[in-house]
């Protein structure tokens, strides 16, 4: 029996208020709101997802102030990453605005990225690419566009006919749903589910032909 219903019904308005008072004050004073409507409920998802989906890790509350320090203390969304440790992995974040799931690799080491444009700078290999994006976009999914060189990368002409697949940085794809009743269903869970099945095809060639073996 699966422990995940959805989540709580007040999420929305959670994530509203701590949008109006982030700060360590508010969030101990409301810490309750937070484990009922948040907390308790994306535990109970991340063990369902590990079923299939092994080693899943959910982030902290608060931010990495080290690294920002300039930022509120606490994030304004819950977020888990499934596979661990993978060239590609998933990721699951909602908040305010709903629920965006994500399958791929966001972040990419130099040789990474220099292994993807060997690969898409050929006709077959651009092709190959251009079809598994265009099969995840049938389903919702996205690359973002704004992660992007400007021009073309070393060694490339900026007419290059693959251009716009040259100048990718993040290769993750995307997707996001709207907030509405169905976060405190289990619906939640069979959307989260479905949305990385789309883009399994995607995951599954990022770690064949852009490794984490391949780096120095």
């Amino acid at each position: 029996m699966s422990e995940f219903k959805g989540f709580g019904p007040g999420l929305i308005d959670y994530y509203l208020d701590l949008e109006q008072h982030n700060n360590r004050e508010w969030f101990l004073a409301n810490r309750a709101s937070y484990d009922s409507e948040v907390a308790l409920p994306l535990k109970a998802l991340a063990l369902d997802l590990a079923a299939d989906y092994a080693p899943v890790k959910v982030f902290r509350p608060y931010r990495n102030n080290r690294f920002w320090p300039e930022l509120p203390p606490l994030n304004e969304h819950a977020s888990l990453v499934a596979n661990v440790g993978s060239t590609a992995v998933y990721y699951l974040r909602i908040d305010a605005d709903g629920m965006l799931v994500n399958g791929g690799s966001h972040d990419l080491s130099r040789d990474q990225l220099a292994l993807f444009r060997t690969i898409v700078a050929t006709q077959d290999g651009a092709a190959e690419v251009r079809s598994l994006l265009s099969d995840a976009a049938a389903n919702g999914f996205r690359l973002a566009e704004a992660n992007q060189l400007k021009t073309a990368p070393r060694g490339y002409s900026k007419d290059h006919p693959n251009i716009d697949l040259l100048r990718l940085r993040s290769l993750s794809l995307s997707r996001h749903f709207p907030p509405g009743k169905w976060l405190a269903s289990r619906e939640s869970y069979e959307r989260i589910v479905e949305g990385w099945q789309a883009v399994t095809p995607w995951v599954t060639w990022l770690r064949v032909n852009v490794p984490i073996a391949q780096l120095n």
